[in-house]
Protein backbone atom coordinates (compact mmCIF):
# COMPACT_ATOMS: atom_id res chain seq x y z
CA UNK A 1 0.00 0.00 0.00
CA UNK A 2 1.04 3.59 -0.55
CA UNK A 3 1.60 5.84 2.45
CA UNK A 4 -1.48 7.86 1.46
CA UNK A 5 -3.65 4.71 1.54
CA UNK A 6 -2.22 3.64 4.88
CA UNK A 7 -2.80 7.11 6.31
CA UNK A 8 -6.41 7.25 5.12
CA UNK A 9 -7.23 3.79 6.46
CA UNK A 10 -5.76 4.57 9.86
CA UNK A 11 -7.18 8.07 10.12
CA UNK A 12 -10.62 6.64 9.37
CA UNK A 13 -10.27 4.43 12.46
CA UNK A 14 -10.26 7.55 14.61
CA UNK A 15 -13.69 8.71 13.43
CA UNK A 16 -16.12 8.72 16.32
CA UNK A 17 -16.57 10.28 19.73
CA UNK A 18 -14.10 8.13 21.66
CA UNK A 19 -11.00 8.96 19.61
CA UNK A 20 -9.91 12.11 17.81
CA UNK A 21 -7.09 12.83 15.37
CA UNK A 22 -4.96 15.97 15.30
CA UNK A 23 -2.31 17.17 12.88
CA UNK A 24 0.47 19.62 13.79
CA UNK A 25 3.41 21.25 12.07
CA UNK A 26 6.72 20.80 13.87
CA UNK A 27 8.24 24.16 14.83
CA UNK A 28 11.64 22.70 13.90
CA UNK A 29 11.04 22.21 10.16
CA UNK A 30 7.24 22.29 9.59
CA UNK A 31 7.15 18.51 9.23
CA UNK A 32 3.63 17.14 9.72
CA UNK A 33 3.00 15.26 12.96
CA UNK A 34 -0.12 13.14 13.42
CA UNK A 35 -1.54 12.37 16.83
CA UNK A 36 -4.57 11.04 18.66
CA UNK A 37 -6.41 11.93 21.81
CA UNK A 38 -9.05 10.07 23.75
CA UNK A 39 -11.47 12.40 25.57
CA UNK A 40 -13.39 11.32 28.65
CA UNK A 41 -17.02 10.83 27.73
CA UNK A 42 -19.49 13.08 29.56
CA UNK A 43 -16.81 15.07 31.40
CA UNK A 44 -15.80 18.64 30.56
CA UNK A 45 -12.62 18.63 32.63
CA UNK A 46 -10.78 15.31 33.22
CA UNK A 47 -8.99 14.48 36.46
CA UNK A 48 -5.64 14.44 34.66
CA UNK A 49 -4.06 14.13 31.23
CA UNK A 50 -1.69 11.34 30.16
CA UNK A 51 0.53 11.85 27.10
CA UNK A 52 2.08 8.70 25.62
CA UNK A 53 5.51 8.99 23.97
CA UNK A 54 6.11 5.77 22.07
CA UNK A 55 9.35 3.90 21.37
CA UNK A 56 11.44 3.36 18.24
CA UNK A 57 9.86 1.78 15.20
CA UNK A 58 6.27 1.73 16.50
CA UNK A 59 3.38 4.21 16.59
CA UNK A 60 0.88 5.76 18.97
CA UNK A 61 -2.12 3.61 18.04
CA UNK A 62 -0.44 0.74 19.91
CA UNK A 63 -1.38 2.60 23.12
CA UNK A 64 -5.10 2.75 22.41
CA UNK A 65 -5.92 0.03 24.96
CA UNK A 66 -3.95 1.86 27.67
CA UNK A 67 -5.79 5.09 26.86
CA UNK A 68 -9.13 3.31 27.08
CA UNK A 69 -8.23 2.05 30.55
CA UNK A 70 -7.38 5.54 31.81
CA UNK A 71 -10.51 6.97 30.17
CA UNK A 72 -12.62 4.76 32.43
CA UNK A 73 -11.06 6.61 35.37
CA UNK A 74 -11.72 10.10 33.96
CA UNK A 75 -8.21 10.64 32.65
CA UNK A 76 -7.87 12.06 29.14
CA UNK A 77 -5.09 10.54 27.03
CA UNK A 78 -3.12 11.84 24.07
CA UNK A 79 -0.34 10.48 21.89
CA UNK A 80 1.48 11.26 18.67
CA UNK A 81 3.59 9.49 16.10
CA UNK A 82 7.22 10.56 16.32
CA UNK A 83 8.71 12.01 13.14
CA UNK A 84 9.48 9.24 10.67
CA UNK A 85 7.05 6.93 12.48
CA UNK A 86 3.46 5.83 12.00
CA UNK A 87 1.35 8.40 10.17
CA UNK A 88 3.69 11.34 10.77
CA UNK A 89 5.76 12.61 7.87
CA UNK A 90 9.48 12.13 7.44
CA UNK A 91 11.74 9.41 6.15
CA UNK A 92 11.25 6.19 8.11
CA UNK A 93 13.22 6.34 11.34
CA UNK A 94 15.16 9.47 10.37
CA UNK A 95 16.10 11.90 13.17
CA UNK A 96 18.09 14.92 11.95
CA UNK A 97 19.05 15.89 15.52
CA UNK A 98 17.70 15.82 19.07
CA UNK A 99 16.49 19.42 18.77
CA UNK A 100 13.92 18.28 16.20
CA UNK A 101 12.62 15.57 18.52
CA UNK A 102 12.46 17.92 21.50
CA UNK A 103 10.71 20.64 19.50
CA UNK A 104 8.11 18.07 18.43
CA UNK A 105 7.45 17.04 22.04
CA UNK A 106 7.05 20.64 23.17
CA UNK A 107 4.71 21.31 20.26
CA UNK A 108 2.38 18.45 21.20
CA UNK A 109 2.19 19.52 24.85
CA UNK A 110 1.47 23.08 23.78
CA UNK A 111 -1.36 21.79 21.58
CA UNK A 112 -2.89 19.90 24.52
CA UNK A 113 -2.64 22.95 26.76
CA UNK A 114 -3.59 25.80 24.42
CA UNK A 115 -5.60 24.32 21.54
CA UNK A 116 -7.47 21.66 23.50
CA UNK A 117 -7.51 23.83 26.62
CA UNK A 118 -6.78 21.15 29.20
CA UNK A 119 -5.24 22.57 32.37
CA UNK A 120 -5.28 19.55 34.67
CA UNK A 121 -2.00 17.85 35.70
CA UNK A 122 -0.25 16.30 32.71
CA UNK A 123 1.64 13.03 33.09
CA UNK A 124 4.05 11.89 30.39
CA UNK A 125 3.93 8.11 29.99
CA UNK A 126 6.95 7.23 27.87
CA UNK A 127 8.22 3.88 26.64
CA UNK A 128 11.65 2.72 25.43
CA UNK A 129 13.45 5.42 23.45
CA UNK A 130 10.47 7.68 24.16
CA UNK A 131 11.86 7.81 27.71
CA UNK A 132 15.22 8.90 26.33
CA UNK A 133 13.56 11.83 24.57
CA UNK A 134 12.09 13.04 27.86
CA UNK A 135 15.40 12.61 29.67
CA UNK A 136 17.18 14.50 26.90
CA UNK A 137 14.79 17.41 27.38
CA UNK A 138 15.57 17.58 31.10
CA UNK A 139 19.32 17.61 30.44
CA UNK A 140 19.48 19.78 27.34
CA UNK A 141 16.70 22.31 27.97
CA UNK A 142 16.93 23.12 31.64
CA UNK A 143 15.73 26.69 31.05
CA UNK A 144 12.49 25.60 29.31
CA UNK A 145 10.92 22.84 31.37
CA UNK A 146 8.17 20.76 29.83
CA UNK A 147 4.69 21.67 31.03
CA UNK A 148 4.15 18.32 32.70
CA UNK A 149 3.64 17.53 36.36
CA UNK A 150 4.87 13.92 36.49
CA UNK A 151 6.56 11.25 34.37
CA UNK A 152 6.24 7.50 34.05
CA UNK A 153 9.25 5.99 32.29
CA UNK A 154 8.47 2.47 31.16
CA UNK A 155 11.50 0.30 30.30
CA UNK A 156 13.80 3.17 29.27
CA UNK A 157 16.20 2.15 26.48
CA UNK A 158 19.34 3.50 28.08
CA UNK A 159 21.59 0.59 29.00
CA UNK A 160 21.40 -1.93 26.18
CA UNK A 161 22.29 -5.60 26.62
CA UNK A 162 25.46 -5.05 24.60
CA UNK A 163 27.02 -1.62 24.92
CA UNK A 164 28.38 -0.21 21.62
CA UNK A 165 32.17 -0.15 21.45
CA UNK A 166 34.13 3.07 21.01
CA UNK A 167 34.91 1.95 17.47
CA UNK A 168 31.21 1.44 16.69
CA UNK A 169 30.41 4.84 18.15
CA UNK A 170 33.10 6.51 16.03
CA UNK A 171 32.05 4.59 12.91
CA UNK A 172 28.43 5.69 13.30
CA UNK A 173 29.48 9.34 13.47
CA UNK A 174 31.72 9.04 10.43
CA UNK A 175 29.05 7.31 8.34
CA UNK A 176 26.40 9.79 9.53
CA UNK A 177 28.60 12.65 8.35
CA UNK A 178 29.33 11.12 4.94
CA UNK A 179 25.90 9.64 4.23
CA UNK A 180 23.34 10.41 6.98
CA UNK A 181 20.52 8.49 5.27
CA UNK A 182 22.46 5.29 4.67
CA UNK A 183 20.61 2.32 6.16
CA UNK A 184 22.91 0.50 8.55
CA UNK A 185 22.48 -3.25 9.23
CA UNK A 186 20.55 -2.87 12.48
CA UNK A 187 17.71 -5.34 12.99
CA UNK A 188 15.46 -6.31 15.84
CA UNK A 189 11.94 -4.94 15.55
CA UNK A 190 10.66 -7.92 13.58
CA UNK A 191 12.69 -10.64 15.29
CA UNK A 192 12.63 -9.65 18.96
CA UNK A 193 9.78 -10.65 21.25
CA UNK A 194 8.95 -7.47 23.12
CA UNK A 195 6.01 -8.96 25.01
CA UNK A 196 4.97 -12.32 26.42
CA UNK A 197 1.58 -12.03 24.68
CA UNK A 198 2.02 -14.08 21.49
CA UNK A 199 -0.97 -12.48 19.75
CA UNK A 200 0.50 -9.01 20.19
CA UNK A 201 3.91 -10.24 18.97
CA UNK A 202 2.29 -11.49 15.76
CA UNK A 203 0.24 -8.32 15.33
CA UNK A 204 3.40 -6.25 15.77
CA UNK A 205 5.27 -8.18 13.09
CA UNK A 206 2.46 -7.69 10.56
CA UNK A 207 1.65 -4.07 11.47
CA UNK A 208 2.03 -1.91 8.35
CA UNK A 209 2.92 1.11 10.49
CA UNK A 210 5.81 -0.61 12.30
CA UNK A 211 9.24 -0.31 10.72
CA UNK A 212 12.77 -1.62 11.20
CA UNK A 213 14.82 0.91 9.27
CA UNK A 214 17.55 2.97 10.90
CA UNK A 215 19.54 5.60 9.01
CA UNK A 216 23.12 6.29 10.06
CA UNK A 217 22.21 9.75 11.34
CA UNK A 218 19.54 8.35 13.65
CA UNK A 219 21.88 5.73 15.07
CA UNK A 220 24.55 8.36 15.64
CA UNK A 221 22.09 10.66 17.44
CA UNK A 222 20.77 7.85 19.65
CA UNK A 223 24.23 6.51 20.52
CA UNK A 224 25.39 9.99 21.48
CA UNK A 225 22.31 10.48 23.65
CA UNK A 226 22.72 7.04 25.22
CA UNK A 227 26.28 7.84 26.23
CA UNK A 228 25.14 11.14 27.75
CA UNK A 229 22.37 9.47 29.75
CA UNK A 230 24.63 6.70 31.05
CA UNK A 231 27.19 9.17 32.37
CA UNK A 232 25.11 12.15 33.53
CA UNK A 233 22.98 12.69 36.64
CA UNK A 234 19.36 13.50 35.78
CA UNK A 235 17.64 15.79 38.29
CA UNK A 236 13.90 15.32 37.90
CA UNK A 237 11.88 18.49 38.54
CA UNK A 238 8.66 16.44 38.86
CA UNK A 239 7.66 13.10 40.41
CA UNK A 240 8.87 10.15 38.34
CA UNK A 241 8.19 6.43 38.33
CA UNK A 242 10.60 4.17 36.45
CA UNK A 243 9.18 0.72 35.78
CA UNK A 244 10.84 -2.29 34.20
CA UNK A 245 10.19 -5.96 33.50
CA UNK A 246 12.60 -8.45 35.05
CA UNK A 247 12.62 -10.57 31.87
CA UNK A 248 13.29 -7.70 29.47
CA UNK A 249 15.89 -8.97 26.99
CA UNK A 250 16.40 -5.60 25.27
CA UNK A 251 17.42 -3.49 28.25
CA UNK A 252 18.39 -5.75 31.19
CA UNK A 253 16.79 -4.64 34.44
CA UNK A 254 20.06 -4.96 36.38
CA UNK A 255 21.63 -2.22 34.28
CA UNK A 256 18.57 0.02 34.52
CA UNK A 257 18.43 -0.41 38.31
CA UNK A 258 22.10 0.53 38.57
CA UNK A 259 21.53 3.56 36.33
CA UNK A 260 18.52 4.65 38.41
CA UNK A 261 20.45 4.32 41.67
CA UNK A 262 23.48 6.23 40.43
CA UNK A 263 22.09 8.77 37.95
CA UNK A 264 18.48 9.55 38.87
CA UNK A 265 17.81 12.27 41.45
CA UNK A 266 14.66 14.04 42.56
CA UNK A 267 12.28 14.66 45.45
CA UNK A 268 9.88 11.89 44.39
CA UNK A 269 11.54 8.98 42.58
CA UNK A 270 10.00 5.49 42.44
CA UNK A 271 11.48 2.36 40.86
CA UNK A 272 9.05 -0.48 40.20
CA UNK A 273 10.16 -3.89 38.93
CA UNK A 274 7.67 -6.26 37.34
CA UNK A 275 8.61 -9.96 37.74
CA UNK A 276 8.18 -12.05 34.60
CA UNK A 277 7.47 -9.11 32.33
CA UNK A 278 9.22 -8.29 29.06
CA UNK A 279 10.13 -5.02 27.31
CA UNK A 280 6.58 -3.85 26.57
CA UNK A 281 5.07 -4.36 30.00
CA UNK A 282 1.91 -2.51 28.91
CA UNK A 283 1.36 -5.26 26.30
CA UNK A 284 2.23 -8.25 28.49
CA UNK A 285 -0.16 -10.82 29.88
CA UNK A 286 -1.29 -9.41 33.21
CA UNK A 287 -1.02 -5.83 31.93
CA UNK A 288 -4.06 -4.82 33.99
CA UNK A 289 -1.80 -4.87 37.07
CA UNK A 290 0.57 -2.42 35.37
CA UNK A 291 -2.33 -0.13 34.44
CA UNK A 292 -3.81 -0.18 37.94
CA UNK A 293 -0.45 0.52 39.54
CA UNK A 294 0.13 3.52 37.25
CA UNK A 295 -3.38 4.79 37.99
CA UNK A 296 -2.84 4.56 41.75
CA UNK A 297 0.52 6.31 41.42
CA UNK A 298 -1.06 9.19 39.47
CA UNK A 299 -4.05 9.51 41.80
CA UNK A 300 -1.80 9.61 44.86
CA UNK A 301 0.43 12.36 43.41
CA UNK A 302 -2.48 14.62 42.51
CA UNK A 303 -4.89 13.64 45.29
CA UNK A 304 -7.50 12.36 42.85
CA UNK A 305 -10.47 10.62 44.44
CA UNK A 306 -12.48 8.12 42.44
CA UNK A 307 -16.23 8.69 42.34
Amino acid sequence: KSKAEINKNNLDKADGHSEKTFVLKSPYDKLQLVGRYWPVSGVNEPNAVVLFVHGSGEHCQRYRHVAQFFNKHQILCGAYDLRGHGLSDGEKGFIPCMDATLDDLECVIQYIRKDLGFTRPLVIYAHGTGCNNCLAHILQRRESRLDCQAMILSTPSICLKERPTSLAFLASRVVATLNPRLRLPVNGNYSNEYTNDKEIVEAYRTDELVHDRWPAQTISVLLKLGKLLETTVVQFPVPVMIQHGTDDKITPIEKIQKWAQERVKGDDVTFKSWPGHYHEIHNDMGREDIFNHALEWIEKRFKIEQN
